[in-house]
């Protein structure tokens, strides 16, 4: 999976990937991002295996990683969340938190509001941190809660919502990563048509999302390049700029 770099190209960006997932593979993952200057940040599901990514992290460039707690692991490590606290002093970034309204269960869903309502408020209070955010069927939930002035960069990985429930997401300031699997389908093509071109990043949410039936690498994020340049008629390596140039931004917004 390791190839030559170009360091004449700019950077390239996955804004939402599970490193600490891919078992045997996970050191060849951490090599090709700082080999192939793909800034990643490295979600994390719960607050007790952040230490794993964190110690992986140090001394990298293009590792960054990130304090979560998935909403779906909510009934079984919400105890965690007083862990993320101090974590958020160690790192700007946040995720994977959010809401799954896959389940129909009415007090799980409000366990999970509750959760992300107490991670939001916590992140806004230190005002200095880039978020990533999963939406699965909740995306109007999602946005009501982050509010229309959170003082971070809020990012909505693999946004699968209703056009009116983008709109609400563009005007309440939110970012948007997009990896390959979005742009198999014409919604997610219509979708990435309608997002501000100033506020998309690539992911590629690996090893979860698959790619000619093999999971997802870091590096694959150049494949949503593609298709992010078909659908703003722009060349690839023009929307490679703008990807390097969103994320620096994005950061920035997300900083001290």
């Amino acid at each position: 999976m390791i190839s030559v770099t170009d360091d004449a190209l700019p950077e390239l960006v996955d804004a939402h990937c599970h490193v600490d997932l891919y078992g045997k593979d996970e050191a060849a993952v951490i090599e090709q991002i700082e080999h192939q200057r793909v800034h990643t940040i490295a979600v994390t599901n719960a607050p007790s295996v952040f230490f794993h990514t964190r110690d992986k992290a140090r001394g990298r460039t293009y590792l960054h990683p990130a304090v979560g707690l998935h909403p779906e692991l909510v009934p079984s490590h919400g105890h965690e969340l007083e862990l993320m606290w101090p974590h958020l002093a160690e790192t700007r970034f946040v995720g994977e938190i959010g809401l799954d309204y896959v389940t129909s269960d009415r007090e799980l869903r409000q366990r999970q509001r509750e959760v992300f309502s107490q991670i939001l408020t916590r992140c806004a209070e230190r005002g200095c941190h880039v978020l990533t955010i999963h939406s699965r069927r909740s995306a109007s939930d999602v946005v009501a809660a982050i509010g229309d002035s959170f003082p971070g960069t809020v990012i909505l990985h693999w946004f699968s919502g209703t056009t009116r429930e983008l709109e609400r997401a563009v005007n309440a300031g939110c970012w948007f990563s997009v990896n390959p699997a979005m742009l198999r389908s014409a919604g997610g093509i219509q979708a990435v048509q309608r997002m501000p071109r100033d506020r998309v990043l690539t992911e590629t949410d690996g090893p979860f999302a698959k790619m000619a039936g093999r999971a997802c690498w870091p590096q694959d994020c150049s494949q949503a390049l593609v298709g992010i340049a078909r659908a703003w008629g722009m060349q690839p390596d023009e929307v490679r700029s703008a990807i390097a140039a969103n994320f620096k931004r994005a950061v920035e917004i997300g900083s001290p």
